[in-house]
């Protein structure tokens, strides 16, 4: 049977004549409601719900910029206040902890709100993280700003993907999904440079500062942009193809695949220093290329998902088993070292819209519920990786990260190769038959 991506045509993409209690945005795109469906709210207007995306872009730029400070801040907080670098380091892990045990919690307590206000009480949340952070004098007091920080973290993701989507119709789904989240690419590129910058200059605390600040104005942002709809409401409250084993499948290769990068990615500067044997001062660079191509890669991906969302994933953990490979055959040689990371920063723009366009296309429940439960898979594989990665370098050389990353990306994609997940999508295709109105 032909998989999803095959049925698809160049052709815009149908989109189902159903009842929608939710105003979906786009002149000419507003689904009617049955006879039976509660009235429909007039539509959101275009430049309100774009509007809205920007805030949540945004947002997804500082929390994802809050989540890898420590990167940038590791030895100027440990300096400040006399403690080690690694356990300082262990703010990132206290944060992927929080996340996978909080995330679907949260989003299971917040079902009867709608997202507009689960966003902001989150936004709230983050910008008292920020402060606490902010005024910290202990290592104590930091650790609490980071637990603080990672449950707004938490609630945010649950919501912000369905909250984003849920304003347009959903055959536009992942390029709504991908727009939303270059927040999260720009944060690799410009959030962390700017985090480290501020705290050489001006302390490590000033960050946290300006981070607080930037957060009630997107908070306030989002209250007036976003319109007020649940998650049982709207286009994204259901996965368009629910299957259990399905979404159970996304989030195996969410941990797997998160996992893989992790191994390399956390240890990417030893690597780079030992493998290759580049210069300190040449690492940020390679890495801010890589994000700046990840940037683009996540401005134009959206386009392939919503018609081509199996051959997208399976493009990008084949590109990214390129890296690997690359890097494990050919990473004592700078020019393979340069490219390999460049390429990097490309490909995982593209997995990462694409994971989360699947977990959302399969939810078997509530969509906000299913991307909590991703949003845990996904830090499972970032909290389990560097332990991998650090096992094997206390034993081994760095040169033999590469072969783990590409062990553990392998079996994601066996999994992706076993589900055959478009063989459900084309049934579900067929079942549905053409749809009279288009997406164009």
């Amino acid at each position: 049977m032909p998989d999803a991506d095959s049925t698809s045509s160049d052709a815009a993409p149908h989109v189902e004549v159903v009842a929608s209690p939710v105003p979906v945005a786009g002149e000419g795109l507003a689904l009617p409601a049955a006879a039976s469906a509660p009235a429909t709210p007039a539509p959101v207007p275009p430049r309100r719900a774009y509007a809205a995306l920007a805030a949540l872009a945004v947002a997804m730029f500082l929390y994802v910029s809050n989540e890898i400070a420590p990167l940038g801040l590791n030895a100027v907080i440990a300096a400040d206040l006399s403690v080690s670098e690694a356990r300082v380091g262990l703010l990132i892990s206290v944060g992927a902890v929080v996340v996978i045990l909080a995330s679907v919690p949260l989003a299971l307590a917040a079902g009867r709100l709608p997202y507009r206000w689960t966003l902001v009480g989150a936004g709230t949340l983050f910008t008292a993280a920020m402060a606490v952070s902010a005024a910290s004098g202990t290592f104590g007091e930091l650790v609490l700003g980071r637990v603080l920080g990672a449950t707004a973290h938490a609630m945010f993701w649950a919501v912000v993907t369905p909250a984003a989507a849920g304003m347009f119709p959903v055959a536009v789904r992942g390029r709504m999904v991908a727009k939303v989240m270059i927040g999260s690419s720009v944060a690799g590129v410009a959030g962390l440079p700017g985090t480290t910058w501020l705290a050489q200059v001006a302390g490590w605390r000033t960050p946290y500062t300006v981070m607080a600040c930037l957060a009630v104005a997107v908070t306030v942002s989002i209250a007036l942009l976003l319109p007020t709809f649940r998650g049982s409401e709207g286009s994204s409250a259901r996965g368009e193809l629910p299957s259990w084993p399905a979404f159970v499948r996304v989030l195996a290769i969410a941990a797997l695949t998160v996992g893989s990068l992790a191994v390399l990615w956390t240890y990417i500067t030893p690597y780079l220093l030992e493998v290759p044997g580049f210069s300190a001062g040449v690492i940020p660079l390679l890495v801010l290329g890589g994000g700046a191509l990840g940037v683009a890669a996540m401005a134009t991906v959206g386009r392939f998902l919503d018609r081509y969302p199996v051959r997208s994933l399976l493009v990008g953990l084949a590109m990214l088993t390129v890296v690997y490979l690359g890097l494990g055959v050919g990473g004592g040689l700078q020019t393979v070292a340069v490219a390999m990371v460049l390429l990097q920063g490309f490909c995982w723009s593209v997995i990462v819209a694409a994971m989360m366009n699947w977990a959302m296309r399969h939810a078997p429940g509530r969509t906000d519920v299913a991307v909590a439960a991703y949003n845990s898979a996904y830090n499972v594989g970032n909290a389990a990786g560097p332990l991998l990665g650090a096992t094997l370098l206390g034993s081994m050389s760095a040169a033999v990260l590469p072969w783990a990353a590409a062990l553990l990306v392998a079996g994601a994609i066996v999994v992706v190769a076993s589900s055959r997940p478009w063989n459900l999508l084309a049934r579900m295709r067929a079942a549905r038959g053409p749809s009279p109105l288009r997406v164009r």
